[in-house]
């Protein structure tokens, strides 16, 4: 009896299992079955909405299906990605699951709608912003190790200007004052267009931005980069080292773009646009695409690449943030 019974459990067992494999496969291989929207946390005509319009058919083309892509902006990212964290887990709407609004802007929003680690389905990274430390051209500074020094010796003296409180740059030049165990004062403005006439004008020593906004000015020899925050050297740029290359590991800090979802996505779902990602970011017009697009880099990562990614800056952050706002 016992005998007969242990078979007819593992019959019945191995029977559920081919149903949850065969079920989860056909209903990868029936979706998606309309429009899929992403959601993109940022006004339209900024750089992420530009990154999305120009791989969007493509990566629509490998997954099989049709993309809309639809712009919520608001509370540096967090009304979009709210909005998708709340929406059916049917994989029909989706995010541009960016990491300042995961890592960053819910720290400095304690009421933020969402939790970046239970409420949200990694799906994959795509690219990165890289941020680069620059300075005046007749700067005393040639490289990162001349202006690290100075700044040991002239404690608080250099002044860096950052686009915004509470923003990726300021993140990072916190992350390097410590890092490097000096004290760089940040100054924040309104945004990268306001950081390079202060830089330009004598106003700031230095700035940390994304290399989009002084982009032109290296060229014209008014600027000069000392180092990049970002995974790899830049193309534009390739005899520029990063930070990490100069032992600062910790502070090599670029901003994600990546697609998200709710958190409960089938697996098939998840594992069926983690493959078209991959395959999208290989592609050599994708890549053509990103690299017209001013300070972008492909930077592909698997869901749990990306999640691990994300909450462990969110957690390296969280203790800074009181330091930067005032607040304990």
């Amino acid at each position: 009896m016992h005998r007969k019974s242990g078979t007819g459990i593992r019959v019945a067992l191995a029977v559920a299992l081919f149903l949850l494999v065969w079920v989860g496969g056909s209903q990868a291989q029936e979706y998606p079955k309309g429009p899929v929207q992403i959601v993109i946390p940022f006004a339209p005509g900024g750089s992420t909405d530009i990154f999305w319009r120009g791989i969007s058919e493509h990566m629509a083309k490998s997954v099989g299906g049709q993309i809309a892509l639809v712009n919520k902006a608001g509370g540096g990212g967090i009304v979009g990605t709210s909005f998708v964290v709340n929406s059916k887990p049917d994989g029909y709407t989706l995010l541009s699951a960016n990491s300042d609004p995961l890592n960053i802007a819910p720290l400095f929003t304690p009421d933020a709608p969402y939790d970046a680690e239970k409420d949200v389905t990694f799906i994959a990274k795509l690219a990165v912003f890289p941020f680069a430390i620059t300075v005046r051209a007749d700067a005393p500074f040639k490289t990162l190790e001349d202006l690290v020094a100075y700044a040991k010796a002239n404690p608080k003296k250099l002044k860096s200007a950052v686009a915004g409180v509470g923003t990726t740059p300021h993140m990072i030049n916190e992350m390097f004052n410590r890092d490097a165990k000096v004290e760089i004062t940040p100054v924040p403005f309104a945004g990268g267009g306001e950081c390079v006439p202060a830089l330009l004008g004598g106003h700031v020593d230095m700035t940390v931005l994304s290399i989009a906004p002084v982009k032109a000015q290296v060229l014209s020899g008014k600027v000069r980069v000392l180092a990049l925050f970002s995974p790899t050297r830049f193309r534009d740029f390739p005899q520029i080292p990063t930070v990490a290359e100069k032992g600062y590991k910790t502070s090599n800090i670029a901003t994600g773009i990546g697609l998200g979802g709710p958190k409960g996505l089938p697996p098939a779902i998840v594992k069926k646009w983690e493959d078209a990602a991959a395959k999208t970011m290989k592609e050599p017009k994708v890549i053509e695409i990103v690299d017209k697009l001013e300070g972008l880099i492909i930077d592909f990562k698997n869901g749990e690449g990306y999640r691990k990614e994300v909450l462990t800056d969110l957690a390296t952050f969280k203790p800074i943030v009181p330091t930067l706002t005032g607040k304990k």
